[in-house]
């Protein structure tokens, strides 16, 4: 393969630097090691000519004067932990100042420096300059919350630069949502490993819509044959009904937005069929407030039977229903269905056929996606009372991954996931929005569950793969509801292949940051990112001359540089771009950046093995279980626990604990005694914490030395004497006395 590259001209080379003489001095200057070294230089003159000393002393004063009214610049943003204030985040404000006795005003501008207030930790610059290379990368909580716009192509490191940023959200204790397109199991794998380092395995949370090609039949079978050898099967990933508790308008919502658009007389059917799932999910809702059912997938899908219809009809008709929840049902069987008589619904047997008909076209919009979410994805949508509740989940803090499976399944059904994992969200984000308007500002404001320090950090990866309709709308009402959002694709034109594909531009207006990790796609994604990054003017050079002589030529370059109108980012940057190297776009700034990547020894165990949090399935409380309950409690005799009390000394028994060996709590037990008792050094609380933890740890080791089993203590068999009456005291002295 010939390189035609070798010829070509390196671009560093042909731009000039034409700041003056004393810029570039004092620039150099001014860095911390030349200023360090400049001031030793300094020091060794004052000594080696004394009688100078007042020069010197001024000279330093000047400098260090001059050095300490620099206005520091990170690259970004300045981390909060350093303080200070961060000349790059300020705002301005007009000022009306008063003159003469206030017979005259004047306004000015006035900008406010704010504190430096970076959170969010992206990586380290990239730079030749090894003076300026490895300065870090910060975003402050409001710039995450204008959200986040990644590109990359395939091997680029986008998954691993992800994962910065879901670091970023454990160290806040704050929420993380990751939708994966991909579906790799690498991905939980690493994040369970992380929320292990930063101790929040407990709150981690596996949405898996991956099957692996697995038969459900066979899966029931080998169910069937394990739980008599006592091992339960259990399918790897928690449970999920966004059914449950959710207002019947949002059901609504939910199940329209996985239908297929559909027009001319299709989008006919469609919207009698959404009214005729609209009249079903308010008797169901009804119903669910009252106690009398839990709304699930299979419920609905029962519920749709034209026969099942019918007898809520009748229920209406007897005054079992409010006028909220009947009137949709009565509307649909008197008007809305064709053929059906209202004073024949109690004989089911003189319906006409077409009645099943009609019924039949309408039910059948909604019969592929209630097969999917049931026998499809049973494991998951089957349990009433789920694992896994979105609103949960962003309100405390948890961790939810979810795997989509692009792959295995048709786009059509990919979407059809992800419409739900995002209408999930949007149900949740819509809750917190709040509707109060009564009331002081700590009561309609600053109550609100979305209010924090640190925003909720939600990934979409792999947008383009399940880019549903909806998620532009997020993105635009994220901020309010302290949430980052963060859409990563392979290129542009996988947002405009769905059905979504109008909001793929809205999506990309409301991503402040955009990170473009190495490139491939010349075309939409390309132009996107350079259009972003903008143009600059850069002093390069205009030629070289030719310098001969008898023997030999050479070229020398010109005195002369042009100044020239240059796109910031061109493509070849792109393509020679290695793993996790990247190009952040932020308001005018395009900083080379190397992303902030955690190397697989510390976040993908080798020695403990993920575990998926499950959790029992308990029935709601109902009121009047509450009120029976609060009764019985504050009827309960005082008398009841000192009669228990009195009838266990009166037999003068001790109760059955048995005797266990504890290393562990023996060694605290007696390095605590030794503390307290020690009279040389008083030990404060955190030096009290040390030795006890260095005590427990040394003791614990010990312990699995010995083989005590995975809970470090064991159990004393002691022979047991014989039960004695209350009437035999004289036996007691047969018996040893017991320590």
């Amino acid at each position: 393969m010939v390189d035609v590259t070798d010829q070509e001209l390196d671009v560093q080379k042909l731009r000039r630097d034409t700041r003056t003489l004393g810029q570039r001095f004092f620039a150099a200057l001014y860095r911390p090691q030349n200023f360090r070294n400049a001031m030793f230089v300094l020091l060794v003159a004052e000594l080696y000519w004394p009688a100078f000393w007042p020069v010197w002393i001024f000279l330093v004063w000047a400098l260090r004067m001059s050095f300490d009214d620099q206005k520091f610049r990170m690259p970004l943003r300045i981390p909060k932990d350093i303080g200070g204030l961060d000349h790059t985040d300020f705002v301005d404000e007009r000022i009306i100042e008063k003159a003469f006795w206030g017979m005259m005003s004047k306004s000015r501008i006035m900008r406010k420096i704010l504190p430096a207030a970076g959170i969010v930790y992206l990586g380290y610059l990239r730079t030749p300059d090894e003076t300026e290379a490895g300065r870090e990368l910060w975003l402050t909580n409001s710039d995450a919350r204008t959200h986040m716009f990644v590109a990359g192509t395939t091997g680029s490191g986008k998954t691993e630069s992800l994962l910065g940023l879901v670091d970023n959200a454990m160290t806040w204790c704050s929420a993380v949502l990751y939708g994966d397109g991909k579906a790799s199991l690498a991905l939980p794998f690493s994040i369970w490993g992380l929320a292990r380092r930063h101790g929040q395995e407990d709150n981690f949370q596996l949405l898996n819509f991956l099957t692996g090609g697995i038969d459900p039949f066979e899966v029931e079978r080998l169910q069937k044959e394990l739980i008599v050898k006592n091992i339960v099967m259990l399918w790897q990933s928690n449970s999920f009904n966004p059914f449950g508790s959710s207002p019947f308008d949002f059901l609504l919502q939910l199940l329209v937005s996985m239908l297929v658009k559909a027009e001319g007389s299709g989008a006919e059917w469609r919207d009698k069929a959404i009214n005729m799932i609209d009249a079903l999910l308010r008797i169901l809702a009804f119903k669910r407030a009252n106690g009398e059912l839990e709304i699930s997938v299979q419920v609905i899908r029962d519920s749709l039977a034209l026969q099942n219809l019918v007898k809520f009809y009748l229920e209406g008709q007897q005054g079992l229903l409010p006028e909220l929840a009947y009137l949709p049902i009565k509307a649909y069987f008197e008007t809305g269905l064709p053929g059906f008589v209202p004073s024949l619904a109690h004989d089911p047997t003189q319906w006409d056929k077409e009645v099943y008909n009609q019924h039949g076209y309408l039910t059948g919009q909604f019969t592929r996606v209630l097969s999917l979410l049931t026998d499809q994805y049973g494991y998951i949508f089957q349990d009433k009372y789920p694992e896994i509740d979105v609103n949960d989940t962003l309100m405390n803090n948890r961790i939810l991954v979810v795997l989509i499976p692009s792959l295995s399944k048709s786009p059509e059904e990919a979407s059809a996931v992800g419409k739900l994992y995002v209408s999930a969200i949007r149900l949740s984000m819509g809750m917190n929005l709040g509707y109060q308007l009564e009331g002081k500002k700590a009561e309609v404001l600053e109550k609100r569950g979305s209010v924090g320090r640190y925003p909720k950090l939600l990934i979409n990866d792999e947008l383009g793969y399940w880019f549903a309709i909806g998620i532009a709308v997020m993105f635009a009402q994220a901020r309010e509801l302290n949430c980052m959002m963060v859409a990563a694709v392979q290129d542009t034109q996988g947002l405009k292949r769905g059905e979504a594909k109008d909001e793929s531009g809205s999506l990309i207006a409301n991503t402040k940051v955009k990170w473009c990790l190495a490139l491939e796609d010349a075309d939409d994604t390309f132009e996107l990112i350079r259009k972003s990054g903008g143009q600059g003017y850069y002093s390069v050079l205009s030629g070289y001359n030719e310098a001969s002589s008898m023997l030999l030529s050479s070229y020398e370059a010109q005195g002369a540089a042009n100044i020239q109108e240059k796109d910031r980012i061109t493509l070849k940057e792109l393509k020679k771009l290695q793993q996790g190297e990247g190009m952040v776009i932020f308001k005018d700034s395009v900083v080379p950046v190397a992303s902030y990547y955690i190397p697989n020894e510390h976040k993908q165990s080798t020695v403990l093995a993920p575990r998926i949090n499950r959790l029992l399935q308990i029935e709601r409380p109902k009121s009047n279980r509450l009120a029976a309950a609060g009764a019985k409690v504050s009827a309960r005799n005082p008398r009841q626990a000192s009669g228990k009390v009195s009838q266990l000394l009166a037999t003068e028994t001790r109760p059955d604990y048995p005797e266990i060996e504890d290393p562990i709590l023996d060694a605290v037990v007696d390095a605590a005694s030794k503390l307290s008792g020690s009279d040389e050094h008083s030990a404060t609380a955190v030096e009290r914490g040390i030795v006890l933890y260095e005590v427990a740890l040394q003791a614990m080791r010990e312990a699995q030395r010995k083989d005590m089993g995975p809970f470090f203590h064991r159990v004393v068999e002691v022979e047991e004497p014989e039960e004695i009456a209350v009437a035999d005291y004289n036996k007691l002295d047969d018996y040893p006395d017991e320590d």
